[in-house]
């Protein structure tokens, strides 16, 4: 299959986007899903927020993730194709539920372990392992962004390594609560069938089948998240043999 072409256009613009761009515009609609979504999550943070500078930071983290989702718009429009993004769609829907439902409780630890380590680890792998097969600036947008989830997930792993530090086992709960709501929904937009029906948020059928096309697969990009996941897990202090268990009850 033909790799996409024209990703760094001439000044004459590319006419003939190749078979492969329909593929590249359901990665980059899910992508640019979950960046506008981070970007609500972010704005919805700021509400809750007493300091200042905290509000100011997760402004500052909305604006950027908005800044991601228009890099992957602007990439769509490269090789032809509109990238669509759909925050109501029935996963991404239910993970924002879940984070909203922190910010009702006024829950500021467990919107970054929504957000920050839950979200930004399944981003971080996922864009890491595209930008490796993506031609072009494509590829470079992917790492771009990536290097940027990374810095946000160090920020939050510092923050709650600290909330740990004051009650583990009251940590580790929330935590897992949390997991088994998010981290099941995640694992369940990777897994290699979609077995509840369409997404919602692919342009027409589902992109996992011809993922193979570009050198991917959903096989092989929830395996990363879940991995980048527990080394996270691990960062933050919470013993790998509990952690361990938990992503195995995780649906296949």
């Amino acid at each position: 299959m033909e790799r996409v072409a024209c990703l760094d256009p001439s000044p004459t613009e590319c006419t003939s986007p190749s078979s492969s761009a329909p593929i590249w515009q359901d990665v980059l609609a899910h992508a640019m899903t979950g960046e506008f979504l981070a970007a609500m999550n972010y704005a919805s943070l700021s509400e809750i927020c007493a300091d200042p500078a905290e509000i100011a930071d997760a402004l500052e983290h909305a604006q950027n993730e908005r800044g991601h989702a228009a890099a992957f718009a602007a990439e769509g429009r490269k090789i032809g194709v509109e990238v669509a993004n759909n925050v109501d769609a029935r996963h991404w829907k239910r993970l924002r539920g879940t984070f909203l439902q922190c910010i009702a409780e006024r829950d500021f630890i467990g919107c970054l372990i929504v957000q920050e380590i839950m979200l930004e680890s399944f981003a971080l792998a996922s864009y890491s392992r595209v930008a490796k097969v993506a031609p072009g600036s494509l590829g470079k947008t992917f790492a771009r962004i990536a290097a940027e989830e990374e810095e946000h997930l160090a920020h939050a792993v510092a923050i709650l390594k600290t909330e740990r530090a004051r009650d583990a086992q009251r940590f580790d709960d929330k935590f897992y609560r949390l997991h088994l709501d998010v981290m099941t929904t995640l694992t369940q937009m990777l897994a290699k069938d979609c077995k509840d029906g369409h997404c919602e948020v692919c342009h027409a059928s589902c992109v996992k089948p011809s993922l193979f096309e570009v050198s991917l697969s959903a096989v092989q990009l929830r395996g990363a998240s879940l991995q980048q996941y527990l080394k996270t897990l691990d960062m933050l202090g919470i013993p790998g043999q509990v952690t361990l268990t938990w992503v195995t009850q995780l649906p296949v």
